[in-house]
C-alpha cells in the first residue's frame, strides 16, 4: 500500500485518491459476489473499499507489477513463493479484475487497463506450466485469477459435448488393464502448437477403447489446493462449466487404489511427491469429496461409454481370460495348457483323417 501512495504522491496526487476511486466502482464490484450479504462486507460502505483497495495493491505488488523507472521507487515481490501462489489460487480470495485495472490505471495515467493482467496472465501461465501449454491470449475474458486458471485448463477439443446416456463409475485402472486396456502416456503439445494434448484436461480414449492417452499429471502439495479451488469455482458459477470437476472425476476413479497409482507410475502418466503410492491414492480418491458432481456436464461421456462398451465385449473379455490369466506365470501350467492344445491340435487331425478315411471308403466300396 505504501509503494502505491508512493507513487500518487510522486505524480502530486492525494492518497485519498485511491480511496475515492474504489469508492466509484464498489456498486460494479459487488456485482460479481454470488452472496455479498454473508460476506464481512455485507453494507456498503469504506470497509469494503478499503478490502478492494488492499487486496488489489497486494496483488499487483506481490506479482511484481509496480515500478517507478523515473523515482526512487523499486517494487520486488519479496512473498515467499510457498504462500503467495497459494494465497492468490483461493476462491475465498478472488478480486475481480476491475480492481486491478482501476488501480494500474490510476498510478498510471494513460496505460491500457489490459496491461497488468497480461502480466497477471505470465505469472498464472509459468505457474501452471505443468498443467497447461495453452497460451494466455485473451486475459481479459477472465473475471478474475482462479477463473483465468480455469480457461488454461479448458480441454481442447471443445466439440465433445456431453450426450443424454448417464455415465457410470469408471473402472480402475488395473482392472481397465486386465481386460486389456492400453495407458499411454501423452506429452502436452509445445506452447502455440495445433495438438490436441495442450493441458491436463485432454484426455482420450482411442482404438475402440483399447487405448487411453493421459496427459503427464505432475501431484505436489499445490495441486490439491489448486484443483479443489478450480472445483469450488465451478460449484458456485454454473455458466462455467464442469470439465475440471469431470477431470478429476475420473483420475480419482481410475487412480483409486496404490496398485492404480504404481500402474500409473510406471506408465508416465502419474508423477507425485507423497511418502508411497498409498498415500497418493489416498488423496486422489479424495480429491472429489464433499464435491458435487453434475454427470450431464461431463465432458469425457463418450469416452467412459467407448471404454464400457470394450470392457464387456464378450471376444475381449475370453480373450483377456485365456491369456491374461495369472495362473500363466507358473511354468508348469503354460507346459500343461500347451501339451493340452498339441493334444487337441492331433485329435483334430486324427478326426479329419479317420473322416477323410470313411469317405474315401464309401466313394470306392468294390475296393479292399
Amino acid at each position: 500500500m505504501s509503494v502505491v501512495k508512493s507513487r500518487l504522491q510522486y505524480l502530486n496526487q492525494d492518497a485519498d485518491l485511491l480511496l475515492d476511486k474504489m469508492k466509484g466502482i464498489e456498486d460494479e464490484v459487488r456485482m460479481y459476489y454470488d452472496d455479498i450479504r454473508s460476506s464481512p462486507f455485507p453494507d456498503k460502505g469504506q470497509a469494503f473499499c478499503e478490502m478492494m483497495m488492499t487486496d488489489g495493491c497486494f496483488l499487483l505488488i506481490t506479482l511484481a507489477l509496480l515500478s517507478d523507472e523515473n523515482s526512487s521507487i523499486t517494487v520486488s515481490s519479496n512473498w515467499d513463493n510457498l504462500f503467495w501462489w497459494h494465497d492468490i489460487l483461493l476462491y475465498a480470495n478472488q478480486l475481480p479484475f476491475v480492481v486491478v485495472r482501476a488501480i494500474y490505471q490510476l498510478i498510471y495515467p494513460g496505460m491500457n487497463g489490459d496491461v497488468p493482467l497480461l502480466e497477471i496472465g505470465r505469472y498464472i501461465k509459468y505457474g501452471l506450466d505443468r498443467y497447461t501449454k495453452r497460451k494466455v491470449s485473451d486475459p481479459g475474458n477472465a473475471d478474475h485469477v482462479l477463473h483465468m486458471c480455469h480457461e488454461l485448463l479448458k480441454p481442447t477439443d471443445t466439440d465433445r459435448e456431453a450426450d443424454d446416456h448417464k455415465l457410470g463409475r469408471w473402472r480402475r485402472a488395473t482392472e481397465y488393464s486386465e481386460l486389456l486396456v492400453q495407458f499411454k502416456e501423452r506429452d502436452l503439445d509445445s506452447e502455440g502448437g495445433n495438438g490436441d494434448f495442450q493441458c491436463i484436461s485432454d484426455v482420450r480414449v482411442r482404438a475402440r477403447g483399447r487405448v487411453v492417452e493421459i496427459p503427464k499429471l505432475q501431484l505436489n502439495p499445490e495441486s490439491w489446493m489448486l484443483l479443489r479451488n478450480l472445483m469450488l469455482l465451478e460449484q458456485m458459477n454454473d455458466h462455467l462449466g464442469g470439465h475440471v470437476t469431470a477431470y478429476c472425476n475420473f483420475i480419482s476413479q481410475v487412480a483409486s487404489t496404490s496398485a492404480d497409482v504404481s500402474l500409473l507410475v510406471r506408465r508416465g502418466i502419474i508423477v507425485h511427491t507423497e511418502a508411497n503410492h498409498e498415500m497418493a491414492a489416498k488423496k486422489l480418491s479424495m480429491l472429489c469429496d464433499q464435491i458435487i458432481y453434475d454427470q450431464s456436464k461431463d465432458y469425457l461421456k463418450s469416452d467412459w461409454h467407448e471404454l464400457d462398451a470394450h470392457c464387456r465385449s464378450w471376444s475381449w473379455l475370453l480373450w483377456a481370460k485365456l491369456f491374461l490369466h495369472k495362473d500363466w506365470k507358473n511354468p508348469l501350467v503354460t507346459l500343461g495348457a500347451l501339451a493340452a492344445i498339441a493334444i487337441l491340435v492331433c485329435a483334430i487331425v486324427q478326426t479329419w483323417y479317420t473322416v477323410k478315411a470313411y469317405k474315401d471308403q464309401n466313394k470306392h466300396p468294390g475296393q479292399s
